[in-house]
């Protein structure tokens, strides 16, 4: 992959001081008011802190069924990280809260970067769930100076667009959940929706918009990393991902990550018929 030598000549432009509230302002300039409030809601009151950082950190853009849980595995798998995870996502910031019998979600996040990171790096991945609990927190006003965002996205958003379908049908959002229908999710053939498929394009181009215009305001421009590259050279993605962070070597990379991959003659027969259908989407 050469994504490094496209990038290198982009430059972040200045901006103001990210705070807070001037990042919560932000996110909600894009997905509502309404939705980033009920966010810092969920999380509940919290003291401020100042969080103990590594020196670097990993941002990773994504729309749904872009392959996150793929990239996300194996990048832990390198020494860099621990677990490049979806921190921060208001859930799991309660979840540790209350499991650990923390005082608050900002304590809660202290707990992440110290447990899914190391003392070289800490990744995560993000969509605005993330960036808004991120930022609701605290921690991506502080972090975002040292923070090196990269952006995840599929050239084939039609085969997305179908794999978002079915897991919309299925129930199955992740690839590591369990198939308890004996192969198709309990998905059937005629369960195919045009509508639905020309929709999920729509979102997932809309969103990859939005991650890069955010970016870009942020002072952050970030490279574009395709999944299919990323499948055809996992070491070598790896390997780009140490040297845009200045990371030390790594040693050889662990390719398997465990996962299923969710495609079958169903998805394919999908894709081929909605491609023929609606040429001027697909």
């Amino acid at each position: 992959m050469n994504v490094l030598k496209r990038f290198a000549g982009r430059r972040a432009k200045p901006g103001p001081p990210w705070t807070r509230e001037a990042l919560l302002k932000l996110f909600a300039d894009y997905v509502g008011e309404k939705r980033v409030d009920a966010a810092v809601a969920e999380l509940g009151p919290m003291d401020e802190r100042a969080f103990t950082l590594p020196p670097r950190i990993l941002g990773i853009t994504f729309a749904a069924r872009s392959g996150s849980t793929f990239v996300g595995r194996l990048l832990s798998n390198a020494p860099w990280f621990a677990d490049v995870n979806e921190s921060f996502a208001l859930g799991q910031l309660t979840a540790i809260r209350d499991r650990h019998r923390l005082t608050d979600c900002s304590e809660a996040t202290q707990w992440m970067i110290d447990n899914r990171g190391t003392a070289n790096a800490f990744g995560y991945k993000c969509g605005f769930s993330v960036l808004i609990g991120a930022a609701a927190t605290g921690f991506l006003s502080q972090a975002l100076e040292r923070t090196q965002f990269i952006r995840l996205e599929r050239r084939d958003r039609v085969a997305q667009a179908v794999s978002l379908l079915r897991a919309e049908i299925s129930g199955r959002l992740h690839s590591i959940e369990p198939d308890n229908e004996g192969g198709g999710g309990g998905v059937s053939i005629d369960d195919y929706d045009a509508d639905r498929i020309a929709f999920n394009v729509g979102h997932i181009a809309r969103n990859e918009t939005w991650f890069g215009e955010i970016l870009d305001t942020l002072g952050k421009p970030a490279p574009v990393f395709a999944y299919e590259d990323i499948c055809a050279d996992p070491a070598g993605f790896v390997r780009e991902i140490g040297a845009l962070l200045d990371l030390p070597g790594a040693p050889d990379i662990a390719e398997e990550v465990g996962l299923e991959i969710l495609r079958d003659e169903i998805s394919k027969a999908w894709i081929d018929r909605f491609r023929s259908e609606q040429p001027e989407v697909a």
